[in-house]
Parts: C-alpha cells; structure tokens; sequence
C-alpha cells in the first residue's frame, strides 16, 4: 500500500510541476518581438488649439492631415531602429534606440526628444503621438502618425 501511494505522490508533484511550467510559460510572452520588423507611415495628423483655429479665418481645422511622405521605421532585435524619410528626391536616414513596456514603443532618435507610440492588439499598427510643448503662439498641441508593419 506504501508504494502505490509514493507512486501517486510522484505522480501528483510531475502533474503539478508540469502544470506550473506550463503556465509559466504561456505568461513570458514577449511583447517586445511584435515590434520588430519594418514600420510603414500610412497617414500623419495635426490637432490644432480651438483658439489657433477660430483666429486662422477658415486656414485651420482642430485636426488636420499632414502632408504624406515615404517613411519607414525598422525595429532590429538590438534595440537599435533605423528611420527611412522620403520627401520627393530627398533621402533621410536617421538612427536611434528604442524600448518597449507592455504595447507602448519609446523611440530615441538622436537630435530629436524622444517619443513613444502604442501598438495595437494585433500587432499590426503602430500610432505614435507626440503632445507639443506648450507656448502662448502654439497652434499645434498635438502630432500622430500612424505606422503599418510591413
């Protein structure tokens, strides 16, 4: 009788030790992969003071599309990321770093203040806002681009 109840003791401890790895293992996802990958601009947006727009006689709206251009960010798995602006003939490549909490993206490119953008539930859009620093002639008090993965 000793021995088939050792054995179910046994058997017990692996069915819970499995069961708690199991579990374990679903819970270290890593949102930080979603991430990686090439990053295309699909639209830009400018969100204007209600003052800035009632005093620009009909030339601002409260929110207003950007002009397009060709942009395309690159997370690498270093956390190193590569942004790619075309504007007509013009090429510019920048190079930063960024880092990840849960589904918000913190990018640093150099010269520029960092900013950060979420990621959506199915990984496939990406929407920077950057809130402008606030000044008694600023008519623009917020920017959002909104990036595709390629």
């Amino acid at each position: 009788m000793t021995t088939i109840s050792i054995k179910t003791d046994i058997i017990s401890k692996v069915f819970l030790l499995t069961s708690c790895l199991t579990g374990f293992a679903g819970m270290m996802h890593c949102d930080a992969q979603s991430i990686i990958g090439k990053w295309k601009q699909i639209s830009g947006k400018m969100y204007c003071t209600p003052d800035a727009v009632k005093n620009s006689h009909g030339h601002l709206q409260e929110v207003m599309d950007m002009p397009k251009v060709d942009a395309v960010d690159e997370f690498k798995s270093d956390h190193t990321l590569t942004e790619t602006i075309t504007t007509g003939s013009t090429k510019t490549i920048n190079s930063g770093t960024w880092t990840m909490s849960g589904k918000t993206v913190t990018i640093t490119i150099t010269g520029h203040p960092p900013m950060s953008g979420i990621v959506s539930d199915t990984d496939n859009t990406l929407v920077y806002t950057v809130e402008m620093p606030k000044s008694e002639h600023m008519q623009v008090i917020k920017r959002q681009w909104t990036y595709s993965k390629v």
